[in-house]
């Protein structure tokens, strides 16, 4: 017996060891907290009140399908997206239920062949009545299991922002043409701005889509990328964001006019400028200019004074496709009216509407409104003094106020007499436009909707004024 006593002790030991180090591993698991609970309820449980009339995206573990009959239960892990036409009260509350989604059919049933129970799937859905959602035949896909940190949550009073941000990238889908980015700073926010607080969300990651019309920018970018971007939070339930008005890789530059030392005065602005080629970089897209006027004014444009922009040097980026051309043969000293609007930082956006080589500057080819014919609505009777067939404009001098609207605001409508006025708004009117030349009369019915720019539209009628015969 003694001799085996050993052979025992080794057996023991091994046991033990085994015993401590399953142990370990069970205590490990229990530590886990990314570890989905296993689901052992296989029925689908009624769709939460909360959760009628839902329209977005679910994400979940498979717990059930039947190929044939196109349906499938998930088990809830996530809700990150919510349409904007959603009319749930609180989507979220489906998280953690088994729900039963039916309708799929063609191609996306051999996506859900291809999902085994257990996997993570997401997919679009919808309620349309009754105890579960309906596949609407949009997406499905198979995912890796779920994180939380592949689908952050928007901070409350981070909801309804509208504004710039900077952050890096730390997940890109090409599937989806989203990215996740960590957020380092908010840049401005914006005057439609509805989040309480838009600086919880620095430190945070949040997705962002909306690159359906940015393709180009999108597959430029890569994870550990820096890049500042125009966001909007569309539907206040969802968790992600929309690129709603620019993308580019971050530059280190300042990024607020408060950390730039240029003096840059154009902050929201929104219009046309014109001013003379400083420098230009065809590659890049980007050219520098001298403002020598601001006629145009755009309706969006959110800052009050834009005319201090005038004799500023401003760079202006995102150049691209035929106006390229149009930039290459361009020589610096020559002059150009580019439209141009501001997104964040001391430079400026090229939206790609307006671009072209003009005469050099001379102020009586952009006249001025006076300041008490600002927001008139009402006919007039012109002078052509110039015809811009470009832009469909004219430059016309005012001889009479004939006739002045009920919603006209201007303080002094008959400032504008004997002055010139840019006039615009032909492009319903080619017919009479085409018929006009310079020293024509013409009668029209026009108004000054935004008041800091200096372009009239012709919004009622217009007719060419017929010189009186002499007897």
């Amino acid at each position: 017996m003694k001799r085996y006593l050993p052979i025992i002790a080794l057996l023991v030991g091994i046991a033990s060891f085994v015993s401590a180090d399953e142990g370990k591993r069970d205590e490990g698991k229990k530590n886990d907290k990314s570890r989905r609970p296993a689901i052992t309820k296989k029925t689908p449980d009624p769709l939460p009140e909360a959760a009628q009339r839902f329209n977005g995206m679910v994400v979940g573990r498979l717990v059930r399908k039947d190929v044939e009959k196109g349906t499938f239960i998930v088990n809830v892990d996530a809700v990150p997206r919510v349409w904007r036409n959603s009319k749930a009260k609180a989507p979220k509350s489906i998280v953690g239920k088994n729900i039963a989604i039916d309708g799929v059919s063609g191609k996306w049933l051999d996506a859900l062949l291809l999902v085994k129970v257990g996997e993570t799937l997401e997919c679009e859905a919808r309620h349309d009545g009754g105890s579960g959602l309906t596949f609407p035949g949009e997406l499905l896909r198979k995912v890796a299991p779920f994180k939380p940190s592949d689908y952050p949550v928007l901070p409350e009073a981070f909801r309804g922002f509208n504004g710039a941000v900077v952050g890096k990238i730390v997940t890109k889908n090409a599937d989806l043409l989203e990215v996740i980015i960590h957020v380092e700073k908010v840049l401005d926010s914006w005057e439609d701005n509805g989040a309480k607080n838009p600086k919880s969300i620095v430190g945070k990651r949040v997705m962002l889509g909306g690159f359906w019309q940015r393709k180009a920018a999108f597959h430029g970018l890569k994870v550990g990328d820096r890049i500042e971007a125009g966001l909007k939070h569309i539907g206040r339930q969802s968790d992600h964001l929309t690129v709603a008005s620019f993308v580019r890789k971050s530059t280190g530059k300042p990024s607020s006019p408060q950390e730039s030392e240029s003096g840059f005065r154009g902050r929201g602005f929104m219009g046309a400028l014109v001013g003379r080629l400083v420098e230009k970089d065809v590659e890049k897209g980007t050219l520098v200019m001298k403002v020598d006027a601001v006629p145009r004014v755009w309706k969006k444009n959110k800052t009050r004074n834009p005319k201090s922009l005038v004799g500023q040097t401003v760079e202006i980026e995102g150049i691209a496709s035929r106006f390229l051309d149009i930039l290459l043969t361009t020589k610096k000293g020559e002059t150009l009216e580019v439209a141009a609007r501001h997104d964040s930082g001391d430079r400026l956006t090229f939206p790609g509407e307006m671009f072209r080589k003009v005469a050099p500057y001379k102020a009586e080819d952009y006249p001025v409104l006076p300041e008490g014919f600002r927001g008139f609505q009402g006919v007039v009777t012109a002078k052509i003094v110039k015809k811009d067939t470009s832009m469909l404009g004219l430059v016309v001098q005012v001889e009479s106020v004939d006739r002045t609207f009920e919603k006209s605001r201007a303080e002094n409508s008959k400032s504008i007499v004997g002055k010139n006025a840019i006039l615009a708004g032909f492009w319903r009117r080619k017919e009479l436009y085409g018929s006009l030349k310079v020293g024509d009369k013409i009668e029209a019915g026009v108004r000054h909707e935004v008041t800091v720019t200096d372009v009239l539209s012709v919004f009622a009628k217009a007719r060419k004024v017929e010189a009186e015969k002499k007897n």
